[in-house]
């Protein structure tokens, strides 16, 4: 039996496969090796007998690929009775082997972050560095939530938009300072705000959801000397729910979307059963 571990920073989705393919899934807290100091306790006692069964486990998650990160899941498991081999890969593996198993292609990543990478069916060969939520991210949602803000605030928020926002958040200048800048919860405050854009239609939520995804391509996609011989590909929540707006998006720069999928679990449960029969 082997499980699989997606996590980010405050939850992780378990899944556990025996060998004839069934699998069990289970939810934790989040687990990320580059901060935190200290990992959640598993308190479920059906997950810690499971893990106690497992020869594998495959863990994936933002900040994952540092050295130090297998020794320390693998030190935390162990108490409760893992004595197998943890393999710790990053998010952007997740999403390369769930999108696309052993084959080439620029993978990229469109949730409350984002990210992409040039994978050649085993390994990351190339990857335009991720400078965090305050340099980086474009495309995903705390890109969007922070342009939701800024429209408020600025102004550009059409009258529609605006009252449907203001009863709905009730926002203030100093509300966004303390939860931005004062809290070390500021990227998923502000990714938060990507979801008033289920509530709303028109021409000024097309605008902008199409102009941070055009910034997304530009500095995340065209920057690759591979583009035009591999499918470019896709993981996360926001480029599942509005991939119609990315399909428009990328054809405008003559590219073909691949596979879009929302979570890479699913996906990494017949990639890892097909590599451990």
């Amino acid at each position: 039996m082997f499980i699989i571990v997606e996590s980010g920073s405050t939850k992780a989705d378990w899944v556990a496969v025996d060998k004839d393919g069934r699998h069990q899934f289970f939810k934790t807290d989040g687990i990320n090796p580059s901060t935190q100091v200290q990992f959640p306790l598993l308190s479920d006692q059906a997950l810690q007998d499971t893990v106690a069964k497992a020869n594998d486990i495959f863990f994936y998650g933002a900040g994952a690929d540092d050295p130090s990160s297998p020794g320390r899941i693998q030190k935390w498991l162990a108490p409760y009775g893992f004595d197998g081999k943890a393999e710790v890969k990053s998010d952007l593996y997740a999403a390369a082997r769930a999108c696309c198993g052993h084959q080439s292609g620029i993978v990229c990543i469109l949730g409350t972050g984002s990210n992409s990478c040039v994978y050649d069916g085993t390994k990351i060969v190339e990857a335009i560095p991720s400078l965090g939520y305050i340099f980086s991210d474009e495309g995903g949602g705390v890109h969007l939530g922070r342009e939701i803000i800024k429209d408020y605030f600025y102004g550009n928020m059409p009258q529609t938009e605006k009252s449907i926002f203001e009863s709905m958040y009730h926002l203030t200048k100093a509300q966004v300072v303390e939860e931005v800048y004062r809290n070390q919860a500021g990227s998923r405050y502000i990714a938060s705000f990507a979801q008033f854009l289920s509530h709303v239609d028109g021409f000024w939520k097309d605008t902008l959801i199409k102009r941070v995804f055009r910034e997304f391509v530009q500095l995340r996609i065209l920057k690759y000397k591979s583009l035009g011989t591999l499918p470019v590909v896709f993981a996360g929540s926001i480029a599942y729910h509005y991939r119609s707006y990315l399909e428009d998006v990328l054809l405008e720069f003559d590219i073909h979307a691949g596979l879009i999928i929302k979570q890479p679990i699913h996906q990494l449960i017949q990639f890892h059963f097909n590599d451990n029969p």
